[in-house]
């Protein structure tokens, strides 16, 4: 979600779904990025520092812009320069520099007159969360932005900027904004795959019964608290561990989170690299997972489209236009045709699922003239009519994100939208001047 001013929180792109869904494509930008801090952070310290004091006044304390009487000092705009000189940025790095740090004074005072604050393992949390994208702990990127030159208060400020606009948005608007069960039909109607997630994950199984499965959560939940390291995780897996990579830690080959079963899945997906899932109950097993790496394999080509639609049968013959215009006034989803189908034989409402080569020639020439929603009367079988409606069409499920993935995503781009004009107003009613 852009409540910051950095890319680590623009988990909400506003060109829409299909360009952040699972924040693959963000994650995949910076760990790029910060990849090349490893491999450069000196030389790229030792070319950019020079430009970066260039612009800056006389004094590392002489103010170079007031946000409403609060001081942006030179010093302050130096380390930003820089810090956005390692992440790549293009443009003219010194005014989105300054730019940035006008709108974290307007953000934290907002906050402080909202009485709103994090606390310190917050905003920790948000370093660890910006250094996990390229695989680092925080303290070994503040190593990295060190050898560049970059306070590692600067860093401390940044990431707390964001996070406490994080909160500040939230507070203000996720009570009164609410995504339907519609919007989320439509954004996975709509939804266009452009690559799939996939981990490198550690597993702890431990077999169980029905009987000793209290005992098992027990013990993993006892191990998820305890372990702190990819070693000792690995450590206690050739110890404890009944599945079949216990020989090597606990370590699984890359694979992609929809082959995994739905309850893992779905515990691993929001993890970043080091952090253990709550246990997972599986048939016979309880399972704790750690996240090494997360990926994404490219889509390329078509990978196909899986129509789901309905069929209701009824008398054709005289009669039969009001017959269908009764049955169009009465539903809007095809779930709504089990209620005008009730009381009839089974026969008389199909439903089917099917990849798009797979549907009969003249249903599907019928279906393509459709959208979500829409129903058709063009067909007839014998001496019926076909009420023919389209549920829904989407890409297979192994491509498709969760329900629960689309509602956060579309909540996060309404609520960036509204940041984004709340921080408009902020800026419209402070006074911001330069010396």
């Amino acid at each position: 979600m852009r409540f910051g001013n950095a890319p680590a929180f623009g988990q909400v792109a506003k060109n829409g779904l299909r360009q952040t869904m699972w924040q693959a494509n963000r994650r995949a930008e910076m760990t790029d990025r910060l990849w090349g801090l490893l491999r450069g952070a000196a030389l790229v310290a030792a070319l950019t520092l020079p430009a970066a004091v260039a612009g800056a006044q006389s004094s590392p304390f002489a103010p170079v812009a007031y946000v409403n009487n609060r001081v942006v000092s030179a010093y302050e705009l130096d380390q930003r320069v820089l810090f956005l000189q390692l992440l790549r940025q293009p443009g003219d790095l010194r005014a989105a520099a300054l730019q940035a740090l006008i709108e974290d004074r307007l953000r934290m005072e907002e906050a402080k007159r909202l009485g709103i604050s994090v606390p310190p393992d917050a905003v920790k949390a948000g370093m660890e969360e910006f250094a996990g994208r390229a695989n680092l702990t925080a303290d070994k990127l503040l190593e990295i932005l060190g050898q560049a030159g970059i306070e590692p208060q600067s860093f401390r400020d940044f990431v707390e900027a964001g996070v406490v606009w994080r909160e500040v948005v939230r507070a203000r608007f996720a009570p009164i904004t609410t995504i339907t069960d519609a919007e989320v039909d439509r954004a996975l109607a709509n939804y266009k795959p452009a690559s799939v997630l996939k981990a490198r994950l550690a597993e702890i199984v431990i077999k169980t019964t029905p009987e000793q499965r209290s005992t098992a959560l027990a013990m993993a939940s006892r191990l998820r608290l305890t372990i702190k390291s990819d070693a000792e995780f690995a450590a206690e897996a050739r110890k404890v561990s009944s599945g079949p990579t216990a020989g090597r830690g606990g370590v699984r080959d890359w694979q992609r989170l929809s082959a995994l079963p739905e309850a893992s899945a779905a515990a691993v997906r929001r993890l970043t690299p080091g952090q253990i899932s709550a246990p997972v109950v599986l048939d016979g097993e309880v399972v704790i997972y750690r996240m090494i790496e997360l990926g994404e394999d490219k889509v390329s080509g078509d990978v196909g489209t899986v129509v789901d639609y309905a069929q209701f049968l009824f008398p054709a013959g005289e009669g039969s236009e009001a017959e269908a215009a009764r049955i169009r006034a009465r539903v809007d989803t095809c779930d709504d045709l089990y209620d005008v189908a009730k009381g009839l034989p089974a026969d008389r409402l199909l439903r089917d699922t099917r990849a798009q080569r797979e549907i009969p020639g003249d249903i599907a020439a019928a279906l393509t003239l459709l959208d979500t929603g829409e129903s058709s009367t063009s067909l007839t079988r014998g001496g019926w009519r076909v009420f023919l409606m389209l549920c829904s069409r989407t890409a297979p499920k192994e491509y498709l994100p969760t329900r629960e993935d689309v509602r956060l995503q579309l909540l996060n781009q309404r609520l960036s939208a509204q940041a984004d004009i709340y921080l408009e107003e902020l800026r419209s009613e402070a006074i911001i001047r330069e010396p």
